[in-house]
């Protein structure tokens, strides 16, 4: 007994020496714990310190001391990441924001640097970590409009060896065996299912690729069923040529296809007999289905109710919408007319998602963050602006100018009825009630009897027969000290569009959507010089943007010294001009000095020197003496 006493005190006490052990094991790993943490907490505050001061590659050095004492350091990374934005340093930024969104997938700030870095960048080598991050800022709503980073997204995808073998095979896909093949393999390309859904694909080697899967598809419809994921290629194609507005080439056995199709649609929903989902889709990728008598016979299951919405039941929604918005007078001039009617036939853009701003700001904070120069500073105490969006289009624009001035009142105006009932559809969506839209031409606008705070006229006045009529109406709607924001095309940057225009009219080419893609396919065979800078911009791959491009039915351009006298002579005051930040970065140092931002001559020697600085459009802001 006095043993078993003996050896379970003895027990006891090893049990507690190594409990204590253990114990003070613990304790000494919290301190050095702890102690990485203050470390880490001083190395960034340094860093902090020295970002502030612009001493960035010092800042950078202990943000990473920072983050080797503490591996998950979110703000450290995302810090990082800013600072190889503001230095040019694209992709060194998009892996940093990548491992912020990596450690924290909710981190809204994140995902918008981590687009707007994504803008700027190209892969030329597989980055497999980047895909889920880029899919879950996609699928994110309002955080970033697809098609500014959908060149990026493309090299990425492009640069994966089992999709550059998939391309490969583009050019010999006559046997069926290759097909399924490719089809097989598409279906785990996750990315690019995604971004097809949402904008229009800026690569000629996917739209022959895209092309021949959906030819295939057509002429083997009963026979695609076993295909693994053949569904959801399906939707991404037939949203893919929706969003293209069916761009693709077709040949005359496709055509004699599709009629067949057609007609067996037809007679299915005369007999109350519902057409197989992967029929409906082969068609849809071919033809919208709201154009036919047929289309409100349809009905599809629960998990495509958003297929049902986005291919049938937004149309009759716009049109109805369109409906309901008012004339402030009928259109009488003879171009205003003919651009009227374009736009009917192609309203544009047709665009699906943009980047919302979470908290508007003040007309004050604005200003300030543009770094406009103002001959009159009255505008900063206006808390309400009144704000006229001449030319709204589809509503991106509105959309966006809604939910970035706080307190607007938005009046949205546009030649194109259809255009608005588009603008309003979206508007709606995103449950804004502070935009009104009115279907108006600029010359007719003084009949609105009102002045505003702001006017934004984007790529309008351009297309008019005398802009400058068009600006005066503009600049009289406009309040003494008010702002106005100006878009123009520059003729230095729109060489090819002019060679390519002079193409068209050589060639006597239609504005009919049958004529308008003939002249496109030619183009992608031929590839002549001027059509290579055609061929690279995101205009090119949507059937509205490129008649919008080259077949519009008016286009004056610009160049600084035109820009300049026209604001002399409406004595508006010049404020600056809006470009992207690598663009200023490149300007200021060129010119050293911040006040050279407003000077015309600096501007107009950067342009020469770099003729694609205004490749989208000249944008600048001026102020109503």
């Amino acid at each position: 007994m006095d043993n078993i006493v003996k050896d379970t005190i003895m027990l006891s006490e090893e049990l507690l020496t190594k409990k204590e052990e253990t114990r003070i094991t613990n304790i000494k790993l919290e301190i050095e714990d702890l102690q990485k943490f203050i470390s880490s907490q001083i190395y960034y505050s340094k860093a902090q310190e020295l970002h502030k001061d612009n001493k960035l590659n010092d800042a950078i050095n202990f943000y990473k001391k920072a983050i080797s004492l503490r591996p998950e350091y979110v703000e450290a990374y995302f810090n990082i990441g800013k600072i190889f934005y503001s230095l040019g340093k694209y992709y060194y930024a998009i892996e940093a924001f990548n491992v912020v969104i990596s450690l924290k997938p909710n981190y809204f700030l994140a995902y918008h640097f981590f687009g707007v870095s994504l803008q700027k960048g190209f892969f030329i080598e597989p980055k497999p970590h980047f895909h889920s991050s880029i899919i879950k800022l996609l699928q994110k709503p309002n955080l970033v409009n697809p098609n500014t980073i959908s060149k990026a997204v493309i090299s990425l995808i492009k640069s994966d060896p089992i999709f550059k073998a998939m391309l490969l095979l583009k050019d010999n896909l006559n046997e069926d065996d290759h097909i399924i093949k490719i089809l097989k393999k598409l279906s785990n390309q996750k990315l690019l299912i995604e971004l097809m859904s949402l904008t229009p694909l800026i690569d000629l080697d996917i739209e022959i690729l895209m092309t021949r899967i959906r030819s295939f598809i057509l002429f083997n419809i009963d026979k695609i069923h076993n295909i693994p994921g053949i569904r959801d290629i399906q939707k991404a194609l037939a949203h893919q040529c929706f969003i293209n507005e069916y761009l693709y080439e077709e040949n005359k056995f496709e055509i004699e296809a599709l009629k067949a199709l057609e007609q067996s649609i037809e007679l299915s929903l005369t007999n109350k007999i519902q057409p197989e989902t992967t029929v409906l889709l082969c068609l849809a990728s071919y033809r919208p289905l709201h154009s036919y008598n047929w289309t409100k016979l349809i009905s599809l299951p629960n998990q495509f109710k958003n297929i049902y919405k986005t291919f049938i039941g937004d149309f009759f929604t716009e049109k109805k919408l369109s409906s309901e918005i008012p004339l402030l007078a009928e259109v009488s001039n003879k171009i205003s007319s003919e651009v009227r009617m374009q736009y009917e036939e192609n309203p544009y853009p047709k665009w699906t998602n943009i980047r919302l701003n979470s908290s508007p700001f003040t007309v004050a904070e604005i200003i300030k963050k543009l770094n406009l120069k103002l001959i009159n500073t009255q505008i900063n105490m206006i808390t309400s602006p009144d704000v006229l969006i001449a030319g709204c289009g589809t509503g991106k624009h509105s959309v966006d100018i809604a939910t970035n001035y706080k307190n607007s009142k938005i009046i949205a105006v546009d030649l194109s009825l259809r255009s608005l009932g588009y603008a309003k559809r979206k508007t709606q969506e995103y449950n804004l009630n502070n935009i009104k839209y009115m279907q108006a031409d600029i010359l007719d606008l003084e009949k609105l009897e009102k002045q505003f705070d702001i006017i934004e006229c984007g790529g309008v006045l351009h297309h008019m027969k005398d802009p400058m009529a068009g600006w005066q109406v503009l600049k009289n709607c406009l309040k003494p000290g008010g702002l106005m924001k100006i878009a123009l095309y520059s003729e230095l940057a729109r060489k090819y569009v002019v060679k390519t225009r002079k193409e068209i009219n050589e060639k006597n080419v239609g504005t009919s959507n049958f004529e308008i893609k003939a002249f496109r396919n030619s183009i992608t065979k031929l590839r002549k010089p001027h059509h290579h800078d055609l061929i690279k911009i995101v205009d090119f791959y949507d059937l509205s943007s490129f008649r919008d491009l080259v077949f519009h039915e008016q286009e004056h351009r610009f160049t600084i010294n035109q820009i300049k006298n026209c604001l002399s002579k409406l004595r508006l005051e010049f404020c600056g001009f809006v470009v992207d930040d690598e663009i200023k970065r490149r300007f200021v140092i060129k010119n050293n000095n911040l006040n050279d931002l407003y000077d015309f001559e600096k501007w107009k020697n950067f342009e020469e020197e770099n003729t694609d600085t205004y490749s989208a459009m000249y944008q600048f802001w001026c102020q109503k003496a």
